[in-house]
């Protein structure tokens, strides 16, 4: 059987990371545990531990604890010093398991030592390209420096960080080195942990250079993991369960979930919750079970999906677009950090659908932008005229954007070759909305009625809604576009329709913001153009010069293709609309607007 050290890195009281230890020794003679207890943990905690299990010989503790954080450097430091405990204490094993606190097996320990017995030469580590990170910051990880914990200094980090994006040059990761992400937990061999240690002992450049990347637990390890395995070694999987709510938030399992965790084709979970008591004895049987005559099968190199999360999920508080995500300041949104991380320029065309397509055909022709379509769009990203699969991404996975949009929407933008163009229609998503019109790299065209009175605006609004919505909350309304006496009946029932689509709480300060903008558009063509290429460089000279061009397409708006798949809506918004002809205009923005 395969000799197993767990590491464990614990801050948690004493008495529970002790339960801990004693389980994962008890089960076999030849198991072996190394604590790191965080040094920002009462030293009487500590000391008690050290107490209980003193004169063992298999649980060992790392004398020279550091203090750790949340995308800190001191969670690698801490393990390298838990590997460097093996190697003096002569600790024989095969494996190494790192594993935290709230940690527990789901599993028989002996089915996990059979299992690694049945793959000898495979690292249970992920170790993928930076396509795997989910939100925030990618390559920007390691080509700038961070010195400034983002918990407890967010101001001073973004401050950082925007002062060398733009005067600092981009670092280059160490030489022999590839850039690789994944799961801060793991199972690796000690013949690779060795290596490990050995090359931090002859490279100490190398680990400094770690030291000042962001969330490095994500990255030392699966990059050694890469160089000294290569990737048909590594499984791209590791053997610790779990899950991170909307919120960002790690969720944390209690007594209700024993069913639950049973069948998973793992063999450890967090978080377990320490007041669970029913489930923690639950898995201390299974643990000490005897290994089943099959072991689990495990897919390796795919990701895992947990058929059980919208169970879950249900039961977690649902967060919305203004919600605060994990270690994100109070007062931002989850849009801020990745708009200032942006360095990039894009191109916002904001109003109704209808004239964005116009304007957005306009362009398409024009080479050196990338001419997009409505990105938050309800139930369907789109990427253009035709185009359903964007370099990776599939006009299908709105799910995935709804998910986690500010990452979505910069995937988005780092596979643009030219500027990037797209369509924004009102109330797509009202978070993104705000925080996308005044971004400092936006060049936003918001169209317009060039007569702003009254009745323009409610047309404005008519175009801009989706009847389905309105609908679903009032079934009512559907009933009203039927048999009208009058164009006003007519035109009243529209206006009725698009305000429960868009209440007034959203519609006032959109509508606001648009007329502050007809204020302050640049007087002249010739003065818009030299300010748009002096902010966002010669290609926007070539987007200006299509201005003409977008306003001349709203003259022949066909109000009949309108967007949503209702017969009596459409039929109302084109008679309408002929009759009422409205005239429509792109407003030249050279500077953000306010809310």
């Amino acid at each position: 059987m395969a000799k197993i050290t767990f590491v464990i890195l614990a801050h948690e009281n004493a008495d529970q990371v002790a339960e801990s230890a004693e389980l994962l020794t008890s089960w076999n003679p030849d198991a072996n545990v190394v604590i790191h207890y965080d040094l920002n943990s009462s030293s009487e905690q500590f000391n008690r531990l050290t107490e209980r299990f003193a004169g063992s010989g298999q649980v060992h503790f790392v004398k020279k604890r550091i203090k750790c954080g949340w995308g800190d450097f001191s969670l690698v430091d801490a393990v390298v010093r838990a590997l460097r405990v093996i190697r003096e204490k002569n600790i024989a094993c095969d494996r190494v398991m790192l594993v935290s606190g709230a940690c527990m097996p789901v599993r028989p320990l002996a089915e996990l030592s059979s299992f690694l017995d049945q793959h000898p030469n495979t690292e249970f580590i992920e170790a993928f390209t930076s396509d795997w990170i989910v939100g925030g910051l990618r390559k920007e990880r390691y080509q700038y420096w961070h010195f400034f914990n983002f918990q407890k200094n967010h101001k001073l980090f973004n401050a950082h960080y925007n002062i060398q994006r733009k005067i600092w040059p981009k670092r280059k990761f160490p030489r022999g080195l590839e850039p690789r992400f994944g799961s801060q937990w793991w199972c690796l061999s000690w013949e690779l942990c060795e290596k490990i240690l050995k090359y931090v002992q002859k490279h100490p450049l190398v680990y400094f250079f770690f030291s000042t990347t962001w969330i490095p637990d994500e990255m030392f390890f699966q990059t050694m993991a890469h160089k000294f395995s290569g990737s048909h070694h590594i499984a791209n999987r590791n053997l610790t369960f779990f899950y991170f709510n909307e919120c960002g938030r790690p969720y944390t399992f209690l007594d209700d979930h024993i069913e639950y965790l049973k069948d998973l084709p793992f063999f450890f979970a967090r978080k377990i919750s320490p007041h669970a008591k029913k489930l923690k004895a639950n898995l201390k049987q299974v643990a000490l079970q005897p290994a089943p005559e099959k072991t689990v099968e495990i897919a390796l190199g795919e990701r895992y999906v947990f058929p059980l999360k919208k169970l879950l999920a249900e039961q977690t508080p649902q967060a919305s677009y203004f919600s605060r995500r994990l270690f994100q300041p109070k007062g931002k949104s989850p849009w801020d950090d990745m708009l200032a991380a942006c360095p990039d320029s894009f191109v916002i065309l904001h109003g109704p659908p209808q004239l964005t397509r116009k304007a957005a055909q306009v362009l398409a022709s024009n080479s050196q932008l990338e001419v997009l379509g409505r990105l938050f769009g309800p139930g369907h990203v789109e990427f253009g005229s035709g185009r359903t699969r964007f370099k990776g991404l599939n006009s299908q996975d709105h799910l995935i954007r709804d998910y986690d949009p500010p990452t979505y929407f910069r995937r988005v933008l780092d596979r643009c070759g030219g500027l990037p163009v797209f369509e924004l229609a009102p109330g797509d998503n009202p978070a993104a909305e705000r925080a996308l019109l005044q971004s400092q790299n936006a060049i936003v065209l918001p169209i317009v009625p060039v007569v702003p009175d009254d009745v323009a605006w409610k047309f404005y609004w008519i175009l801009s809604s989706d009847p389905t919505i309105a609908y679903r909350k009032n079934k009512d309304l559907a009933y009203k576009m039927k048999g009208f006496t009058s164009r006003i009946s007519q035109f009243k029932s529209l206006v009725e329709v698009a305000y429960s689509c868009h209440w007034s709480e959203y519609r006032t300060p959109i509508e606001t913001y648009l007329k502050k903008a007809q204020e302050v558009e640049a007087p002249t063509q010739e003065d818009w153009s030299s300010r748009l290429i002096l902010q966002h460089g010669t290609v926007a000279g070539s987007l200006a010069a299509s201005h003409p061009a977008m306003t001349d397409a709203f003259h022949s708006v066909d109000y009949s293709e309108h967007t949503p798949s209702v017969d009596d809506w459409n039929r109302s918004v084109a008679e309408i609309g002929n009759e009422f002809a409205p005239r429509w205009k792109i407003l030249r923005l050279s500077h953000r607007v306010h809310f």
